[in-house]
């Protein structure tokens, strides 16, 4: 009888390592540090987050705001996150310094980019009107690139006026510039600003492109960044029949930065897809040209296997192949 249990206990040492795996799995969810902010940008992650879907997945997200992108792309190459949301031009400036992180998947796309301005006459001035030839925006950001590839395609010479995000709305409503490209969060501050005398001119030129992306760590941990991705592919699912959810779970993420009403209101302009594909990497290497063109990126390569190289596939290929089309 002894013997007998002696050869079970035997058995149970030896099927130990298959089995404790997928026990701690079940017992101790994987932490997964996340540089957010965002919200109506990111709605996958805000219903996953909500539904648990990650917690499904044997995830245990951490979320981090950071009150822009580019500091929580530090934050991801500093090692203090493993995944962070952020729109494009970090990653490009990332790109282009040779910085170790991996492009895991777009969020969405925003459709509804404007350069905002007043009235003259009771009438909306064009783009290439006397009137605005005096444009106010924050330098060295997306909608600084957004700005310049507008006014190029337009094929107009403009004065350019750095200011900063908090003091934009504010000069253009003193008159200090004639229009102003602020970021889209303080649209609907503008028009109640402006009051009857706000005016738009929509932007065809650009989309900014809000992207998921991995820390060097995280490129190499497939699984853990497939699971992830799953989660937020179910989310968006379930997105197509569900939006008023998908709408309140974004509010509710958001916070005060941005309630219910605001996220309804916008939520027409955003393409929200998880994807990586070639519209992607065009931007990407629209920028860097942008970047190197105003002195941003000096020496640096702009390649196309430069932007190439700061996407990370393997873990959307793992989960959903048809989304991966860069070739």
């Amino acid at each position: 009888m002894t013997r007998v249990t002696r050869r079970a206990f035997a058995g149970a040492l030896l099927l130990a390592p298959a089995i404790m795996p997928s026990l701690a799995r079940a017992q101790s969810p994987r932490p997964v540090r996340i540089g957010g902010g965002l919200s109506v940008e990111a709605p996958q992650f805000a219903l996953a987050q909500e539904r648990d879907l990650f917690g499904a997945a044997g995830l245990a997200p951490a979320v981090t705001n950071f009150p822009n992108g580019r500091e929580a792309f530090e934050a991801l190459i500093g090692g203090q996150v493993d995944l962070a949301m952020m729109a494009e031009l970090p990653v490009v400036v990332g790109a282009l310094r040779a910085q170790k992180f991996g492009v895991v998947g777009t969020l969405s796309r925003y459709r509804g980019m404007r350069i905002v301005t007043k009235k003259q006459g009771g009438t909306a001035p064009m783009l290439a009107t006397p009137a605005g030839r005096k444009f106010g925006v924050t330098l060295g950001t997306n909608t600084h690139f957004m700005l310049m590839s507008e006014l190029a395609t337009a094929g107009i010479q403009a004065e350019i006026v750095n200011i900063g995000p908090a003091d934009l709305i504010a000069a253009l409503a003193r008159g200090d510039v004639d229009a102003a490209a602020p970021f889209p969060n303080a649209y609907a501050g503008t028009r109640r600003a402006l009051g009857a005398d706000y005016a738009e001119i929509p932007v065809r030129s650009y989309q900014p492109t809000y992207l998921l992306v991995a820390s060097e760590a995280f490129v190499r941990d497939v699984d853990v960044t497939g699971r992830f991705l799953s989660a937020l592919l179910k989310a968006e699912a379930a997105m197509a029949t569900e939006t008023e959810a998908a709408q309140a779970a974004a509010a509710r993420l958001a916070g005060r930065a941005q309630n219910l009403e605001a996220v309804r209101a916008a939520w027409p302009d955003y393409d929200a897809r998880i994807s990586l594909d070639r519209p992607l990497l065009d931007l990407m290497e629209r920028e860097g040209r942008w970047l190197a063109e105003t002195g941003a990126a000096r020496g640096a390569s702009t390649e196309p296997a430069v932007f190439r190289a700061a996407i990370a596939e393997a873990p959307l290929r793992a989960v959903m192949p048809d989304r991966v089309t860069l070739d």
